[in-house]
């Protein structure tokens, strides 16, 4: 049953893992929890990535934008003296200065002499749907640029910014596109200082929609995109060095501030280019464009960029960590259940989060944690439904034994209206009242048997020793023994299995075993057997009923010496570890036959042999058998024909010793029996 439940709760929690993680349903919770382990994941900025900013400062300085190039000459020309590994110019060179066309003849030449300008290839979209247009810089630019890179982003559906493509092209039949690097790509590779092993070489790229839009008969180009990154940020806001434009125009910097760095030129103030909402920034202070690009090309050089997994392995791993509680809820207790699925939600939820900042691997945990929010309840129906179907069931097998037994079934009929849980309570209420009644009467039978028919049994045998002995006394005598005999015996395994563990004490095994030893000493020497035992000196405690183990012992013990030739040896050992007390008694009788060893702790069940009397009862191991369950221990025999037996019984030992001392404790009166051949 529990394992019909596993399945079934298994399936319906990989089946919500499966359709949340494959829908993206809910894409807007997976991006929160990206957001929380970039608001959490800070680390320094870079030294060698520097902002040079067209900051409010510089507007209030040098008027407003845009800005001649001839300024633009100016400081290209700077900061080449000052030797930075490049420059990046985030900024639009795709018209040309009409005011003065040998401006752009300057701007071109200062660009042409530093050789290490990146320029931005520009891709805008007019509205949603349209076609995409690529700005290019002015042909003389490019051509003394040392590298073009791509400036494009794209938002979450949430409008948040959280990464781009490593390469991106314009299709003009709208199937295929060569790949253009992105802008940050190509600073960092002029810079020298992209990790080994990065891909430099353009990709060719399918368009995901080979549908092209016509306008005016013509086909639009369209944008095809390939290898998205997400982003790992490095801080918030104006976390990188910044320095303002106008104080690079006015050599206010230190002679060695440039050198060897990434320098990036590019609108921060507010109101002037382009801004983005990130997971550090908020919508009403986005980050410049030039500031995102600083982030993308510090996780680029420390191989930082996050890879999303594919949707197949999102749904796996959401379906496997969904299932995982599978594994201990069947085991625990409800509030264990509740308070593990709560810490199990949590480390996956810390998993997720870290794991873009560990292995740079973005899995959306959406799924998962869904499904393993409703782990638990969903478990508990399960386990609730299969509980109920299963106590029906038992509830009227039950009912139908007791109405066998004559039992009368009062009060059965159950108002349909009525709550079925409050109807199953009910049903067990009734039961129980007639488990309680059944009980009564067992303790009943058991004091007619112990009074009304041992009593008798007893009287008649002492009434024939007091007349004159005939013909028929002796076998008189024997069957009214033989029906002693069965009555305690049938008493005794009775007592056993009614016997409460509740009521149960620590003992000392070692001198209870001792004083059965002593008891069957006088059996053992009228069939002239040796009796040699194997005890510690020190005390075994465990917890049980000091009756029902003397009597076990001895039983086993009466049970070789019965087995037993003349002449045999009957060994006794106790020994224990740290956990079980262990007790061995083995005869060399005659063995038990295989096809019995089986048998032997059955009720009324025997392996009779030519040493042994036919007398018994057969309730003597069955008593045994089910007094040392009743101790949680085991009893099992090791016999080979023509060669004995060895009884084997394991008990726990009481881990808390306690103080009750076994009844006539005769270790200290009979100190030869110790080690000793009887």
């Amino acid at each position: 049953m529990q394992i019909n439940d596993r399945i079934i709760t298994g399936l319906a929690l990989a089946t919500i893992a499966c359709l949340i993680a494959w829908s993206g349903a809910l894409l807007r919770f997976d991006n929160f929890c990206y957001d929380i382990g970039s608001t959490f994941s800070f680390k320094p900025a870079p030294g060698n990535i520097v902002i040079v900013a067209v900051d409010e400062a510089s507007l209030s300085s040098m008027g407003p934008w845009p800005w001649s190039r001839i300024v633009h000459a100016e400081l290209v020309s700077k900061l080449s003296a000052a030797r930075p590994r490049v420059i990046g110019l985030d900024l639009d060179f795709s018209e040309p200065e009409l005011n003065n066309p040998n401006v752009d003849n300057v701007f071109a030449g200062a660009i042409g002499q530093a050789k290490n300008v990146v320029l931005p290839i520009l891709l805008e979209q007019s509205y949603i749907g349209s076609g995409i247009k690529q700005r290019m810089p002015l042909p003389s630019f490019a051509y003394q640029a040392a590298m073009l890179g791509r400036v494009h982003f794209s938002l979450d559906s949430d409008g948040i910014a959280r990464g781009f493509y490593l390469w991106e092209g314009l299709s003009a039949d709208g199937l295929n596109a060569t790949g253009l690097p992105h802008f940050s790509q190509s600073v960092s590779q002029v810079a020298n200082s992209l990790p080994s092993g990065f891909d430099v070489n353009p990709p060719a790229i399918k368009v995901a929609d080979p549908i092209a839009f016509e306008q005016g008969g013509f086909v639009s180009a369209r944008l095809a995109s390939s290898q998205p990154r997400k982003i790992n940020f490095f801080g918030p806001l104006e976390h990188f060095q910044r320095i303002s434009y106008t104080k690079v125009l006015a050599g206010d910097y230190s002679p060695d501030f440039f050198k060897d760095k990434i320098v990036l030129v590019g609108l921060t103030a507010h109101g002037l280019g382009d801004a983005l909402p990130t997971p550090v920034s908020t919508i009403s202070r986005p980050m410049p464009r030039v500031e995102f690009h600083a982030n993308v090309i510090a996780a680029m050089q420390h191989d930082k960029l996050v890879v999303d997994t594919p949707l197949w392995l999102t749904t796996l791993i959401s379906i496997l960590l969904a299932i995982l509680p599978l594994l201990w809820l069947p085991k625990l207790t409800l509030v264990k259940s509740l308070l593990t699925v709560g810490c199990y939600f949590s480390l996956v939820m810390v998993l997720a989060v870290s794991l873009p900042h560990v292995l740079n691997v973005w899995v959306p945990p959406a799924g998962a944690l869904v499904a393993i929010l409703l782990a638990y309840p969903i478990w508990n129906w399960r386990k609730q439904d299969s509980a109920q179907g299963f106590l029906d069931v038992e509830l009227q097998s039950l009912r139908d034994e007791l109405a066998s037994l004559g039992m009368e079934q009062e009060d059965t009929i159950v108002d349909l209206h009525e709550d079925p849980l409050q109807a199953r309570l009910l049903k067990v209420k009734l039961t129980a009242k007639h488990l309680r009644e059944l009980h009564r009467g067992r303790s009943d039978t058991l004091a007619f048997i112990s009074h009304d028919i041992r009593a008798p049994l007893g009287a008649a045998m002492m009434l024939l020793d007091q007349f004159e002995v005939n013909k028929y006394s002796e076998r008189m005598k024997r069957m009214l023994g033989r029906a002693y005999n069965m009555s305690e015996s049938f008493l005794q395994a009775s007592r056993a299995e009614m016997a409460n563990v509740n009521k149960f004490h620590g003992l000392d095994m070692v001198g209870l075993v001792q004083q059965a030893v002593d008891d069957v000493y006088e059996v053992a020497v009228a069939k002239q057997l040796k009796l040699e035992t194997h005890l510690p000196e020190d005390s075994l405690w465990v917890r049980g009923d000091f009756g029902l183990l003397l009597r076990t012992v001895s039983n086993i013990l009466l049970n070789a010496v019965n087995y037993s030739p003349i002449g045999a040896t009957i060994t006794v050992v106790l020994e224990s570890d740290h956990q079980l007390l262990t007790l061995k008694i083995k005869d060399q009788g005659p063995g038990i036959p295989a096809s019995k060893v089986s048998k032997i702790f059955k009720r009324f069940s025997r392996a009779d042999a030519e040493h042994q009397s036919r007398e018994g009862s057969g309730l003597g191991l069955y008593f045994v058998n089910v007094t040392i369950k009743k101790h949680h221990g085991t009893v099992a025999v090791q016999s080979k024909l023509g060669h004995g037996a060895m009884f084997v019984v394991t008990l726990p030992l009481e881990r808390r010793r306690g103080s009750n001392p076994v009844e006539n404790d005769r270790r200290t009166e009979v100190k030869t029996l110790f080690n000793d051949t009887i």
